[in-house]
């Protein structure tokens, strides 16, 4: 499909995924088919079946690889009959596989540092064959900028959906954390200051949403609490917290990271206290949502002030939904999303930004 981007109609899309429920997928490409359609860019989602990551046990392994690599080529087969194709990271982890045999224009969408793995080089090269590597913060566009045309696109929060609460009934302040349990170990680091923020304030309880239960060492079991996630449940859970947790070890892997949790904190109106590592330094630069904090004490300071001041912590929390929708909504990036694709559909090769 050639010539101008304003005569190009009907584009197609092949979004191959790796899986429906990875949340890369819901909010980096399903979140935005609806959007795109009305734009007339019609993604077909062609996600992994048989999932992007090897089972845990050796023994799976073989026969996962088998079925998972069979199963790549067949979606890419398929996707080559679209005007372009959406990449969302590799077709499986850390490895160059089926991406090779793409006919088609394609879009490469990263959203975590996935070149720091043992076989990063394998993203490289899939990069360096793409017409535009789309990446999630301006870390991962520092990286990939070498290898291919690279645009900027954050991972969006749909603010129609996470909103805030419509009335406030909170009977006791709620440390909140969300998100999935691999990144407990970041929980885990400042669980120390966690214990003395309860100590100094006896109501307040530590609130985790994830998908098994935390297993903290030094806090009291009845200031704990645990909810199991589901998409049913995420937004009234978040619009329980008083205040929302993003702590990170400053890493190449953490630097990566787009921020989405303290975005969707932000979305419902709760103030936020985040490690200044990467993409969320960016964020809280862009007004005063709420705190930084790196070390045990600053984070012991950051909590105590957000739950001791509410009339500040209220602000805060209105500054940051202020900064998601204006910023990071799904409203604002869709249709970024889909001047992209539009872009790359009038078979100009590698992009030009």
């Amino acid at each position: 499909m050639t010539g101008d981007p304003e005569r190009v109609q009907g584009i197609t899309v092949a979004a191959l995924t790796q899986g429906v429920v990875v949340p890369s997928t819901r909010f980096r490409v399903t979140q935005h088919m609806e959007a795109l359609a009305r734009r007339d860019v019609h993604i077909r989602h062609l996600p992994a079946r048989f999932g992007s990551y090897p089972p845990r046990f050796r023994v799976q392994r073989v026969p996962w690889s088998i079925a998972a690599l069979a199963e790549s080529s067949l979606r890419v087969i398929e996707a080559n009959r679209a005007d372009v194709v959406l990449l969302q990271r590799e077709l499986l982890s850390t490895l160059r596989t089926a991406e090779r045999f793409i006919r088609r224009p394609y879009v490469f969408d990263v959203d975590d540092a996935i070149f720091a793995n043992a076989r990063g080089d394998g993203t490289n090269q899939i990069a360096r064959s793409a017409a535009v590597t789309i990446c999630g913060n301006s870390f991962l566009a520092e990286h990939y900028q070498a290898l291919s045309p690279v645009v900027v696109i954050p991972t969006a929060v749909d603010t129609d959906r996470f909103v805030p609460a419509a009335e406030t009934c909170e009977l006791r302040p709620v440390i909140g954390w969300s998100g999935s349990s691999s990144g407990f170990e970041y929980l885990y680091e400042i669980e120390d200051a966690l214990r003395i923020v309860l100590d100094k304030n006896p109501d307040a309880v530590v609130h985790v949403v994830a998908d098994r239960q935390p297993e903290f060492a030094l806090l009291p079991p009845d200031r704990v609490q645990f909810q199991r996630w589901s998409p049913d449940i995420e937004i009234l859970a978040l619009q329980q917290f008083t205040v929302g947790l993003m702590p990170l070890r400053d890493s190449v892997w953490a630097r990566g990271k787009c921020s989405f949790k303290m975005l969707t904190y932000m979305s419902v109106g709760v103030p936020v206290v985040v490690s200044p590592v990467g993409m969320n330094r960016e964020v809280l630069a862009l007004g005063p949502c709420g705190h930084a904090a790196g070390s045990r004490d600053e984070w012991v300071q950051a909590l105590c002030d957000v739950l001791s001041n509410r009339n500040r912590a209220s602000l805060m929390g209105k500054e940051g939904r202020r900064i998601a929708v204006e910023h990071y909504s799904q409203a604002v990036l869709a249709p970024r999303l889909g001047e992209v694709i539009r872009s790359v559909a009038c078979g100009r090769g590698k992009l030009h930004l």
